[in-house]
């Protein structure tokens, strides 16, 4: 008898339909997490550079190295170029398991040190090494909180949001945006920053989650109204540009509700300079329209042949 008609398998088969679904979840989950901080590599990225560029980059900074192989800061300078051109690139990986296990690390400044956790723990996350990227990102919030800016505190946050959210810990995930709120410096930054979050709790598949970060979210827009009226004109944006592009536009006006209106906008001039132009675009973009027309067209001129003939025949008939 085969095992898949085997009473005991037909019992396991739905807990393995699930767990099999919930790790199909997962692994899109991480995708995306992963997606989000590779777009966020790129929007870092210094505008109208090239492939080439950043090659010479990689190039100069190992040259330095080799010249200097003792100096870590340089070591740092050569995985921060590998990071920049690709952030999934294993030698960056490598150059930063090199500064961490030969004890480099520890030769830098504070600041630097925060850095190299930092650069480390995307390297580790970005391999599927999260419970590694964690702790090399927790060292790099100890070097922040030492020495180190808004800015640098502030993407810690968000790279510990994501790594949390990859090991299924919404709540700390949530606390870290909390923190991270307190150390934007302009509107722009709070909005990508709970972009960035919600992007990364809508994928933990728990509920819950998401409800303590909308949660935390509207708190602090009620306490900080510029930001809120910012956030809302992004909204208001984001939702015409989707309506937009869907072909769904919000109607300015109400509908006809009886013929006499209905004549009158026919009358009208202006509603004539919207329809025309929309529907000789559509004329020439749409070619079963064009076909339709073509074909309206041939039927009219054998319309009009057929007219010609029997008024000929018609004339003839009478002399």
């Amino acid at each position: 008898k085969p095992f898949w008609k085997h009473p005991s398998f037909l019992c396991l088969l739905p807990l393995l339909c699930a767990t099999l679904g919930s790790m199909a979840t997962r692994a899109e989950a991480l995708q995306k997490l992963r997606e989000d901080w590779l777009a966020e590599n790129s929007d870092d990225r210094e505008e109208g550079v090239t492939r080439w560029q950043l090659n010479n980059q990689i190039a100069q900074a190992k040259l330095k190295t080799q010249k200097a192989p003792e100096d870590m800061d340089r070591l740092l300078d050569l995985a921060e170029a590998y990071g920049v051109l690709e952030p999934t690139d294993k030698r960056g990986l490598n150059v930063c398991e090199r500064l961490m296990g030969q004890g480099g690390v520890n030769t830098l400044d504070t600041q630097r040190q925060g850095e190299a956790y930092q650069l480390f723990g995307r390297c580790l996350f970005l391999a599927d090494k999260h419970e590694e990227s964690l702790t090399a990102l927790q060292r790099a919030a100890i070097c922040f909180r030492e020495k180190g800016n808004f800015s640098l505190r502030r993407r810690n946050n968000r790279a510990l949001l994501r790594v949390f959210c990859a090991l299924g810990r919404g709540r700390e995930a949530s606390e870290r945006l909390e923190v991270a709120l307190t150390l934007c410096e302009n509107s722009d930054d709070c909005i990508m920053l709970y972009i960035s979050a919600k992007q990364a709790l809508e994928h933990t598949t728990c509920d819950r989650d998401k409800e303590i970060l909308d949660d935390i979210w509207y708190v602090y827009l009620d306490t900080h109204p510029e930001e809120k009226v910012k956030f809302e004109q992004y909204n208001d944006t984001g939702i015409g540009l989707c309506r937009q592009f869907a072909g769904g536009e919000e109607r300015t006006e109400e509908a006809p509700v009886d013929w006499n209106e209905v004549w009158q906008r026919v009358k009208d001039p202006e509603v004539w300079k919207d329809i025309l132009p929309a529907a000789v675009e559509e004329c020439k973009t749409n070619p079963y329209l064009r076909g339709l027309l073509m074909l309206a067209g041939y039927l009219l001129l054998l319309y009009i042949i057929l007219i010609i003939m029997v008024t000929f025949k018609g004339e003839k008939a009478a002399k």
